[in-house]
């Protein structure tokens, strides 16, 4: 089955268009100039913002010019949006450490493609404020202001909100003012928790110019088990697109130990195949589920897309060797090397036939105790090697592995 006709239609049967305002299917259908927008809260983008990215490819393929803004000059403010208490104030120099990192993401997975880069700084910076309180501020009420989730959230706590976090649905109303007067970008697209402020700029527009632009969101992704927002390993890890953050196997293995519940919805969100290349690999893995077929090719086109087609075949070899019983072939030593980082891992200065199991196991956190290091071994429950004279490979039951690395010579 090919691609949709139209960009709004190719959203629809992904599950991915969850809020849209009047007008937005004229608007979307022929090019257009729209925008996405993030604030600089980290140096490393992470798999929630990755789904915007996302997006972002597959509307340039239906011919659409994205605007993607690094927002320095509202991450100075503070979005309250799905916040329960007030963001810390950040630094210039940590906000522009930030910009760096995640422009050179955003222009990696982007690589080939049109799309522009703007700061809202640039403006934002130069507008005065009475300019600002006439601009913007004349234009939307108290009252919607109030009417807001994340305010109304805010003010039922004890901690309340500041004048500088309330403000900010102004701000970003008012990029979206300014984008479309300047650079006739007539649509927002975000995640749903950025619906009440995107919202704001649609009715700043349609009142102060009496022009129509829209806004669309699409859904916040959640475990269905939990209920919790997707985008965190079982303990709890974000999962960044910054490899020195998260590594790639680590990545990797996120999306292939999805819950079978949610993979349906996620390679439908995150892949790039077609309704009838996914329909192929779901009526696969349906009738094996347990191969886990399903994550498995998310993960490996995700890892590509993050991080490149040479590592994401690197992390599926390794993932296949130490989870995957019909793989006998055994770990090289740039495997090791390359994987090491992203297992329980630790350094000894003993020669490796010094070393034991027990310690071994202590020394990666694989066991809390001695106690329980040693019921493991006797009830066979872990195995220990030295492989390459360089490390001690260690197997805790079937899924779990340390490495430790000595350093003697």
């Amino acid at each position: 089955m090919k691609q949709k006709d139209n960009f709004l239609d190719e959203l629809k049967w992904r599950g991915l268009l969850y809020q849209a305002t009047e007008g937005a299917e004229k608007i979307f259908a022929k090019p257009i100039t729209f925008y996405w927008g993030n604030d600089l809260t980290a140096d490393s983008l992470h798999v929630g913002h990755l789904l915007g990215l996302i997006v972002m490819k597959r509307a340039m393929k239906f011919g659409h010019g994205p605007i993607i803004l690094t927002a320095s000059g509202t991450s100075m403010v503070g979005d309250p949006s799905g916040k329960e208490k007030e963001r810390p104030i950040m630094s210039r120099e940590e906000i522009e450490k930030n910009k760096a990192g995640i422009k050179k993401q955003i222009e990696k997975i982007l690589e080939g493609e049109k799309f522009e880069l703007k700061d809202n700084h640039d403006w934002l910076s130069k507008v005065g404020l009475l300019e600002f309180l006439r601009d913007a501020g004349k234009f939307i009420t108290l009252n919607s202001m109030l009417d807001k989730e994340s305010v109304k959230t805010r003010l039922e706590r004890e901690s309340g909100i500041s004048f500088a976090e309330f403000t900010y649905q102004l701000l970003q109303a008012y990029d979206f003012l300014y984008l479309f007067e300047e650079h006739a970008c007539v649509a927002q697209v975000a995640g749903s928790d950025q619906w009440g402020n995107m919202v704001q700029g649609v009715d700043l527009i349609r009142k102060k110019l009496s022009k129509q632009a829209c806004a669309l969101s699409w859904p916040l992704v959640e475990d269905p088990e939990t209920g919790k927002k997707f985008g965190k390993s079982a303990v709890g890890k974000t999962i960044w697109l910054d490899a020195k953050k998260t590594h790639p196997f680590e990545f990797y293995q996120f999306f292939v130990n999805t819950e079978d519940s949610l993979a349906p919805k996620l390679i439908r969100f995150y892949s790039m195949r077609t309704e009838g290349e996914i329909g192929e690999i779901e009526n696969e893995w349906k009738k094996q589920p347990e191969t886990r077929l399903l994550q498995k090719e998310l993960a490996f086109e995700i890892t590509t897309i993050v991080h490149g087609e040479e590592i994401a075949k690197e992390v599926k070899k390794i993932s296949e060797i130490l989870y995957e019983k019909t793989k006998q072939e055994e770990l090289g030593l740039k495997d090791l090397e390359f994987v090491k980082v992203a297992l329980p891992y630790a350094k000894e200065k003993k020669r490796p036939e010094e070393f034991s199991l027990l310690e071994g196991l202590m020394l990666t956190g694989l066991v809390s105790s001695m106690s329980e290091a040693k019921r493991l071994v006797e009830q066979n429950g872990a195995t220990g090697k030295i492989i390459f004279e360089k490390f001690f490979w260690i197997k805790k039951g079937k899924k779990d592995y340390g490495v430790v690395e000595f350093e003697w010579k």
